[in-house]
């Protein structure tokens, strides 16, 4: 039973902390997810087969350095990890978008806060949500953050400053 409980209490918290990262990166890096959420608003389709390429391809490379010992697990963890910082920018862009359809007068981090609930929540409804909606909100985000990351910038745009991160 407190087997139990402790994995209620850090799967609560993991969504807590989702839901705080995709309202925290477009401050942390706003011209990356400038661009992820114009390329997930543009051309989602594209962004869907490139994230689901790019995540075949790349968990087939984290595979097979798996099978290499330590230092394989550790590039194979490594490759794993990037792919989900990248998701994450992707992830953060879709929440953006769908911020400005749910509530479009309203801004800040409690509506951010808000619409991310909802993204997770969304993506935890029982076979729909786990077979539908978070695999295609994973790869849109991820194909996102993938085509944002290798795109030259074209223009600067009005939310970044010399000193971002990005």
């Amino acid at each position: 039973m407190a087997e139990g409980l402790q994995l209620t209490i850090i799967i609560l918290f993991s969504w807590g902390t989702l839901a705080a990262l995709l309202v925290l990166l477009p401050a942390l890096l706003p011209g990356r997810v400038a661009r992820a959420q114009q390329v997930a608003q543009n051309s989602p389709g594209r962004s869907l087969v490139i994230g689901l390429v790019n995540l075949l391809f790349f968990s087939l490379v984290a595979i097979i350095f798996a099978q290499g010992g330590d230092v394989g697990g550790l590039i194979a963890l490594i490759i794993l990890l990037a792919l989900a910082a990248i998701t994450a920018v992707g992830l953060s862009a879709i929440n953006q978008i769908v911020q400005s359809r749910l509530y479009p007068q309203d801004d800040g981090v409690k509506v951010g806060l808000k619409t991310a609930v909802l993204l997770i929540a969304g993506g935890l409804v029982p076979l729909l949500g786990w077979l539908v909606v978070a695999p295609i909100l994973l790869l849109v985000g991820l194909g996102a953050g993938i085509i944002a990351l290798v795109r030259r910038k074209s223009s600067a745009t009005p939310h970044e400053s010399s000193t971002s991160f990005s």
